[in-house]
């Protein structure tokens, strides 16, 4: 179960990086998931965002306040967490907890 300072963490990403209209920078995102005085923040976003992808952790109201992209279905929600977050990072790898 993530913990309320991790959803925190991946409530902050989602808001501050994949706001409607942003330009996704991934290799800035990278370099913050792997600051070497955060050495667990990589795998516990990773972890968070999978269980987000799986168990619909971001709702639609939720999704909507952070980024301010208002989709009508959580499949839309998880579609965006899966296509602009997680392939782009991890690729083909698969979303497992």
């Amino acid at each position: 179960m993530i913990t309320e300072s991790k959803q925190q963490l991946l409530n902050k990403i989602i808001e501050d990086r994949f706001y409607a209209g942003a330009v996704y920078d991934y290799e800035n995102l990278s370099k913050f998931l792997s600051h070497p005085n955060f050495p667990n923040r990589k795998k516990e976003f990773k972890k968070e965002l999978s269980e987000a992808i799986q168990n619909s952790r971001v709702s639609i109201s939720e999704f909507e306040k952070l980024t301010g992209i208002d989709y009508e279905t959580q499949k839309e929600v998880n579609d965006f967490l899966k296509t602009e977050i997680w392939q782009p990072i991890y690729g083909d790898e698969p979303i497992k907890i």
